[in-house]
């Protein structure tokens, strides 16, 4: 393996995980981190096995003054070929706070407006008939 390509089509094909490449910054900058993207509704993590497994396969990325950084949270290997795969990504499903009820008007209009269906409504179970202007 001599690019992240590599490491992401490996990735794939053994564990299934889609993953994410993004560059360093600060203390780590000249890595390429890679992380599992958001699929079947969570962030999964690598399994700890396989996480050993790449990383004697990655072992001629362990240099003494940048080490190789393996976990189940990300993998930071320091100056590969960066031609990375982009994965199809899946959007996450928004709560229902975030998703806005319509209203017409203002607040206080809205307000009158339930009042008067609330009052018609009575009005038509007594057998009467609702009033709208």
């Amino acid at each position: 393996m001599t690019t992240v390509k590599d490491i992401q089509e490996r990735v794939f094909a053994e564990t299934g995980l889609k993953t994410s490449v993004k560059k360093g910054t600060g203390s780590m900058k000249g890595y390429l981190i890679l992380t599992p993207i958001f699929q079947n509704g969570c962030y999964p993590n690598f399994p700890f096995e396989y996480v050993q497994s790449l990383k004697n396969a990655l072992s001629n990325f362990n240099y003494e003054e940048k080490p190789l950084f393996c976990s189940t949270s990300n993998i930071c290997v320091y100056q590969i070929e960066d031609n990375r795969t982009e994965f199809k990504k899946e959007k996450k499903p928004k709560s229902v706070e975030i998703n806005k009820v319509r209203t017409w008007g203002s607040k206080y209009s809205q307000m009158r407006l339930d009042k008067k269906s609330a009052s018609n409504a009575k009005r038509m179970k007594k057998g009467g008939t609702a009033r709208y202007y």
